[in-house]
């Protein structure tokens, strides 16, 4: 029983490919230091969290292990007088968030071994390149063809696989470099089944392939010795870069781009296609490509790392197809690891983004077409073309490519080879179903969580609770309105003092120099509503008063003979 619990608890290993995200929370007061209370999430589940706790201090050490990439940090600027204040430490704070989220936005910059330590100490303070040492010179202790020489440190992108140049004590004056790994998250082969994938592998043959010499594996891990290539490989041909710098100094910042010609970006882009396919027909899985792991001799391609999927290790692109639902088979994941590197050998720099749908104008027709079946968002959404069905694509299928690759394939010595057991061929399947099956569940998550983003970000949203606080006011104004006919209220509408007020208006008493002797007209029927008939006294008073208002005349004051006697005829007639 102890036994299947060791090999189950050996299969769970650390993806060093997902995402970390952080954000601030708080801030305390230690000591007179103010600390800073980081949440840090690995992955898309919210339950993989923790808490680390720096100082500004901290943050510098960072930066300035982060310089040698060339890269223009904003890392907020150190204050030595006020640097206690609640706003200065509120205005760092936002400045310390924002220099995390470019670090962890560039991929070269959020892989490296010191952002992953200061993110993740408790997974990334082990001393790897001593550990490594520790198990290439036991591996090597039983074989007496190789010897180590020294260290080639941090050359590649991966934190958990070093390299270390070794000699053979048959051919001294050759250079080898040995590579070591750990067991990756992907790894589902047997110990014994493994170690009979790599017996077949030391065998293999294929002239698009770079030649193993020895490899070898434990319960940790493995390593692969090949004979080492000054040039560098296909990603140091683009950025102009040294073999055997700093991964992050070679492509941190490079100063100049170097893209290929149109003609060898068809060449070798078919001779990789046509590598992609042997392995896929072989059963061996890979998922593994990329400039990298490209060797460029003689006019042809040298593939490398070709053992990383038995190994199971995560891809280089995981967390750029992690995201697309439709890239979930083995062949599918080449494919798009495919069109990344085509990508830059196009145009010399990586895209750092899981689609492009916007190309420069100067690409040609046919190199776009290929570009946009495989990086496009609808092409990712909707399924990538198979590697069949690429290699008979009008970019690759020209005459002289397909010459010249039948004259490669025609010699004896490169034609290709590569045979495994029975028993390993089912084995094989059983692991190619398994990195599926997790590929699968790892984007069933990423899709749940950001449908759960998305309802949590509405919710939250301060500019969705004025939306719909303002669109609840208007329908509450809107009833309102619905309520009053013609926009007016009813009490103004049908009030008697409206009424009233339009028929003094219609009756106002002309001047005292036109009047008229007459008898009163007799009276007319009441036309008038009936609230005005209740109060007939109050409505001849006001317009009695409105019309003396309108009449009045200074000047007819002084004429005080004919006005006296004006006044007594009207009284008369009024006044009875």
């Amino acid at each position: 029983m102890a036994v299947f619990e060791k090999k189950l608890r050996r299969k769970v290993f650390l993806d060093d490919t997902q995402v970390l995200t952080c954000s601030f929370e708080n801030t305390q007061n230690i000591q007179g230091h103010t600390e800073y209370i980081i949440r840090v999430q690995r992955g898309p589940l919210p339950d993989k969290t923790w808490h680390i706790y720096k100082r500004y201090n901290d943050f510098v050490s960072l930066h300035n292990l982060l310089q040698v990439s060339g890269l223009n940090l904003p890392l907020p600027p150190k204050k030595l007088i006020g640097n206690m204040g609640r706003e200065f430490i509120a205005e760092r704070q936002t400045g310390l968030q924002n220099y995390l989220n470019l670090v962890l936005m560039n991929p070269i910059l959020a892989s490296s071994l010191p952002v992953r330590k200061f993110l993740d100490p408790d997974n990334y303070s082990t001393p790897f390149q001593e550990v490594a040492l520790q198990h290439v010179s036991m591996t090597l202790r039983s074989e007496m063809n190789y010897e180590v020489v020294k260290p080639v440190p941090e050359i590649g992108w991966r934190l958990r696989k070093h390299y270390f140049l070794v000699k053979s004590r048959v051919n001294p004056k050759q250079e080898m470099l040995l590579s070591w790994v750990e067991h990756g998250p992907d790894k589902y082969l047997e110990d014994r089944d493994l170690q009979g994938v790599f017996k077949s592998i030391s065998n293999l043959q294929h002239p698009y392939i770079e030649r193993i010499e020895f490899l070898n594996c434990n319960e940790v891990g493995g390593f692969v010795v090949r004979e080492l290539n000054n040039a560098g490989s296909l990603r140091d041909l683009l950025c102009a870069a040294k073999p055997k710098l700093q991964f992050m100094k070679k492509y941190g910042n490079p100063k100049q781009y170097k893209p290929l010609s149109l003609s060898d970006m068809a060449c070798f882009g078919r001779q990789i296609l046509e590598v992609l396919r042997f392995l896929s027909e072989k059963g061996l899985p890979f998922g593994h490509l990329h400039t990298g792991n490209i060797l460029l001799e003689n006019g042809h391609v040298k593939l490398l790392d070709i053992e990383n999927g038995v190994l199971g290790l995560p891809s280089y692109y995981r967390p750029y197809f992690v995201q697309h639902k439709k890239i979930h088979t083995l062949e599918a994941i080449d494919v798009y690891c495919f069109g990344h590197v085509l990508y830059e050998m196009a145009f010399g720099h990586p895209l750092h983004e899981s689609v492009c749908d916007i190309f420069p104008s100067s690409c040609p027709p046919l190199l776009k077409s290929v570009l946009e079946s495989v990086l496009s968002t609808e092409a990712c959404k909707g399924g990538l073309p198979t590697i069949a069905a690429l290699l008979t694509h009008p970019f690759f299928n020209s005459t002289e490519l397909a010459s010249s690759h039948q004259l490669t394939n025609s010699t004896q010595s490169d034609r290709p080879h590569l045979k495994f057991s029975s028993h390993v061929k089912e084995a094989l399947k059983v692991a190619h179903q398994k990195i599926e099956t997790r590929l699968k569940d790892e984007q069933k998550m990423v899709r749940n969580q950001k449908r759960l983003a998305r309802v949590q970000e509405l919710l939250s949203n301060e500019e969705e609770k004025k939306k719909r606080k303002q669109k609840q006011l208007q329908k509450q104004q809107h009833q309102q309105q619905q309520l009053i006919p013609n926009g007016k209220s009813p009490e103004r509408s049908e009030s008697p003092n409206s009424t009233s007020t339009a028929t003094s208006a219609g009756t106002v008493t002309p001047p005292s120099g036109l009047i008229e002797f007459s008898p009163p007209p007799p009276p007319s029927v009441p036309s008038t509503p009936l609230p005005v008939q209740l109060v007939p006294s109050v409505a001849s008073e006001r317009t009695a008063l409105l019309g003396s208002i309108c009449n009045f005349n200074k000047a007819t004051l002084r004429r005080t003979d004919a006005t006296a006697s004006a006044n007594s005829l009207h009284q008369g007639h009024i006044l009875p």
